[in-house]
């Protein structure tokens, strides 16, 4: 298991780079797309900002684009102090995602978008940038203008998916039918996609097995993971 902040980095056959890594008392789990021949830095909901352009400067990069899940606060914890040290970063989510009318909640933090998806639920869209490309599906339930990101050998759950589970439906702007049509639609993309990349969650919880791994296989999540596998899939229409 990584240590708070620590990263592992793997560098795929086509050049691009994957940094993951769990951070705070949740165990947020961070990823990261690099594409050092264009100086591209993507990270997916960094928690903790400090570290990650403190790693990065390390060897040279720094962040480029934010690529959010949704927002809730402990996603965009980073947000505020990674907008002090790169002003000049771009900042991606869902149009669905700004939630003006949720913001007084606490599980909420509002976040400026400089760009947005505007597809609609259960769609998949092209992001692109060097050459990193990522497929961004609109996954909402959990919250509104929920996102999950596929690409370079991963599959990127956000709080759609747990390595043995699924996101809470009892938050504000949750919409329980939203997401299991959302889980139906990821199944079908993850059973297209190769059974050995990693399926990244948005926290680190327990495995079948009682550890608390990282990150699963494509393949493990679908054979074990009880959302995945639950009958109210073949109910929904």
């Amino acid at each position: 298991m990584l240590r708070d902040g620590e990263f592992d980095k793997r560098v795929g056959d086509d050049g691009v780079e994957v940094w993951v890594t769990q951070m705070g008392g949740y165990m947020n789990m961070n990823t990261a797309f690099i594409d050092r021949g264009s100086g591209i830095v993507a990270i997916v909901d960094p928690f903790d900002s400090e570290r990650w352009v403190e790693g990065l400067a390390q060897e040279g990069l720094s962040p480029t684009h934010l690529l959010y899940t949704h927002t809730h606060r402990d996603h965009v914890a980073g947000y505020s102090s990674m907008m002090s040290l790169v002003p000049d970063v771009e900042v991606w989510g869902h149009e669905e995602a700004r939630v003006p009318s949720l913001l007084g909640h606490v599980v909420f933090k509002k976040v400026d978008f400089t760009e947005t998806w505007a597809n609609g639920p259960d769609t998949t869209v092209e992001w692109s940038a060097g050459a990193i490309t990522l497929g961004v599906t609109h996954s909402p339930g959990h919250a509104p203008g929920h996102v999950t990101l596929h690409g370079h050998g991963v599959y990127h759950a956000g709080d759609l998916l747990f390595t043995n589970g699924m996101g809470r439906v009892d938050l504000p702007g949750s919409d329980p039918r939203a997401q299991w049509m959302s889980i139906r639609n990821a199944k079908g993309i993850l059973m297209e996609l190769p059974r050995d990349w990693r399926l990244i969650p948005g926290h680190r919880y327990d495995w079948i097995d009682g550890t608390t791994p990282d990150w699963v296989s494509v393949g493990e999540a679908l054979q074990h993971n009880y959302a995945l596998n639950s009958p109210a899939l073949e109910r929904m229409g």
